[in-house]
């Protein structure tokens, strides 16, 4: 038969071959549109992610201004340092309203640099603390921590700065550095210590009141009410000058009547300089602002030289002077020294002084209402010499202080003669001028310590401290002459008077002062009898004792 062609058996296996071709072709574009598809995912993945990113990066930066623009217009100091130097990495422009310096010259410090140097030591101490106390566990996160701190101003001055901090903490939780705002706080400082000031001033003044008003002897107290006063403002000198005028001249004059000083302080009340002061020759530029009722206060430095000159002597660095008024005229001043600080004086504190210096004065009033009293009492208001009341009550202290200590004493009783003819010749007026002139006349004759008192009329007494006869007698006839020769001229008249003198002594056997008393008054008529213008001695007390035992 032959050989047999298949001629139709290919094609199936050619269709075969076709159909897979077609399904890897298929296959791999799947994968390649998927790859696409993915990559663009990604990319535009990548893209969000960079516009996102672009965004926050937008929002820090906007944030970042925000925040630069709050710290350089912010009335408070923000700032951050870095650890361990402290050295400062940021500050706000406002430093220069706070100090008065530029942010390179703050820059050029170190934290503990722009702190006054006696709070260093104690501001490195708390730094230290909060950082071991963070490290501790003490705290989870870091928190603000308030402080008050002094700091220098570009001109010297020192003002108190309040610190709010907190620490500043890395991803390791490692404290980098701290970062702060400060604000100044010297006024809100100033006006708590000026309240606080107030009140101590105040509280002193209402224990100085009720000492000088509910004490009969106001003078006595008057140190102690200076002293809280002083204290409650830490002075250290307090004193009160009372004005008075020149005799002659008619000037204005202060002198010192009562003083309080601290420890190691000099005082000037027995300072002659302070005593007669002349306002317009010492003080000439205080006087109109005290009669104003404005006070005088300030650095003594800073004072005019005439007051100066007078001050600085003193020791005093810084003065308040507080005027003191009676019944609207200008009496004296209240001052008080600062030898130690050289302060400056609040207004609150001058304002305060000013209501003390009220007080002490309306004190001072009753000191003189209660002087002027006693002095009516004790004194005789003609002559000026001791009371009869108050010489016998001298006179007796003065005997029984005789007798306890074992001296002797002598009384003089003196009686001018024939005064009852000046009287009826030229008048009463003339007579008190004769009897003021023998008041000056015995004042000048006698010691220091003696003691002479008007009994009534004409009559007159004399206390001499441990004397003996001889000395006694000779005072006697000291003040006998001294009448006789003085020439008393009154109204055109020309007056020569005489005294007569009964002399006693004390004695041990004299237990009383009555009995000292009957034996001079007995002298006294004796000297009269006996013609006048004389001394007699009374009979000692031994000697009448003796004629008694031999009359026995």
């Amino acid at each position: 038969m032959g050989r047999v062609r298949l001629i139709g058996y290919y094609p199936p296996m050619i269709e075969t071959v076709t159909w897979l071709q077609v399904v890897g072709g298929l296959s791999i574009i799947f994968l390649l549109g998927l790859s696409l598809s993915l990559v663009f995912l990604f990319s535009q993945r990548l893209k969000d992610l960079a516009n996102k990113a672009e965004l926050i990066r937008g929002e820090l930066a906007e944030s970042e201004a925000r925040y630069r623009l709050l710290a350089e217009n912010a009335t408070d100091v923000i700032w951050t340092v870095r650890l361990p130097d402290l050295k400062f990495t940021y500050i706000s422009p406002s430093i220069t309203r706070l100090r008065g310096l530029s942010v390179e010259q703050a820059m050029a410090e170190t934290f503990l640099g722009s702190v006054v140097p006696e709070q260093r030591k104690a501001i490195r101490r708390l730094i230290r603390n909060r950082i071991k106390r963070f490290e501790r566990g003490e705290f989870t996160r870091p928190e603000a921590q308030r402080v008050e701190v002094c700091q220098q101003c570009a001109d010297g001055r020192e003002i108190t700065v309040e610190i709010i901090a907190t620490l500043i903490v890395d991803e390791n939780n490692t404290v980098t550095g701290i970062q702060g705002i400060s604000r100044n706080v010297t006024g809100r400082k100033q006006a708590e210590m000026g309240k606080q000031a107030r009140e101590a001033i105040l509280s002193a003044l209402a224990q100085a009141a009720r000492l000088l008003f509910s004490t009969n002897d106001k003078g006595y107290v008057m140190g102690d009410a200076l002293a809280g006063l002083a204290q409650a403002v830490g002075a250290d000198r307090v004193y009160v000058f009372e004005n008075h005028t020149e005799p002659q001249t008619g000037e204005l004059l202060a002198s010192m009547r009562y003083e309080w000083v601290g420890p190691g302080v000099e005082p000037q009340i027995q300072n002659p300089k302070m005593q007669g002061v002349n306002y317009s020759e010492a003080i000439p530029n205080w006087h109109d602002l005290l009669e104003r009722g404005e006070p005088v206060h300030g650095l003594v430095e800073d004072l005019p030289e005439a007051e100066r000159l007078l001050i600085e002597a003193q020791g005093i660095r810084s003065i308040l002077v507080v005027p003191i008024f009676f019944d609207g005229l200008f009496w004296g001043q209240i001052g008080f020294d600062d030898c130690t600080l050289g302060r400056t004086w609040s207004q609150i504190e001058i304002d305060a002084l000013g209501i003390a210096a009220a007080t002490i004065g309306a004190a001072i009033r009753g000191i003189q209402a209660e002087q002027e009293l006693q002095y009516l009492v004790s004194t005789d208001s003609l002559t000026g010499l001791c009371s009869r009341r108050i010489f016998m009550e001298e006179a007796q202290a003065a005997h029984r202080q005789a007798l306890e200590e074992g001296h002797e004493m002598g009384l003089l009783i003196m009686d001018l003669d024939y005064f009852k003819q000046v009287n009826d010749t030229y008048g009463h007026p003339v007579g008190d001028e004769a009897l003021r002139a023998f008041a000056r006349v015995c004042r000048q004759a006698l010691r220091g310590d003696d003691l002479i008192g008007r009994m009534g009329g004409e009559e007159f007494a004399v206390l001499l401290r441990q004397v003996d006869l001889t000395h006694a007698r000779e005072v006697a006839e000291k003040l006998r002459r001294r009448i006789e020769e003085e020439r008393i001229e009154v109204q055109g008249a020309v007056l020569r008077l005489t005294v007569s003198i009964g002399l006693a002594l004390s004695s041990r056997y004299e237990k009383d002062y009555s009995e000292l008393l009957k034996r001079a008054d007995k002298a006294l008529y004796q000297a009269k009898d006996g013609g006048r213008n004389r001394v007699e001695l009374a009979v000692p007390v031994v000697r009448k004792a003796m004629e008694s035992v031999s009359r026995g």
